[in-house]
């Protein structure tokens, strides 16, 4: 008796440990968005906003204004596919610079990006997934 109620007890564990671990396949999916969007990050947008998203003085926005981010969620994937030429105004402050277009990413990795930078530098805004991003590029003028 004593042998079943141990076996029951490991099975029950031992299910339990694996619904955990295959479960949560959303979070698994933001993880990978989020490491693979840092490297995006890194390559074509740190130069510019810098690595912890503080933009450069009055030339270069930072990334951290989670309202703009959030008011502005459908727009970001065109910001990266085709980048700025005009004015913006983030947090009561003009920029002018240009924003150069990243129009040879993929729109997987917009949205890797975009998953990265929305949930870092203060911000926690949850996954952009790619079938959104491809909606909203579409959408682009």
């Amino acid at each position: 008796m004593r042998n079943k109620i141990i076996l029951s007890s490991a099975f029950t564990l031992s299910f339990v440990i694996f619904l955990g671990a295959c479960g949560n396949e959303a979070n698994v999916k933001y993880q990978r968005y989020y490491a693979d969007g840092s490297q995006v990050y890194k390559i074509y947008c740190e130069n510019c906003h810098m690595s912890k998203g503080e933009g450069l003085a009055d030339l270069i926005p930072a990334l951290t204004d989670t309202t703009f981010l959030r008011e502005n969620r459908a727009k970001l994937p065109c910001f990266v596919n085709n980048g700025l030429k005009d004015s913006i105004q983030i947090n009561g402050k003009i920029y002018q610079s240009l924003m150069p277009a990243e129009k040879n990413l993929a729109a997987i990795d917009v949205a890797k990006v975009l998953t990265y930078v929305t949930n870092s530098f203060g911000n926690n805004q949850g996954i952009y997934d790619v079938k959104e991003v491809e909606n909203q590029l579409n959408q682009c003028n």
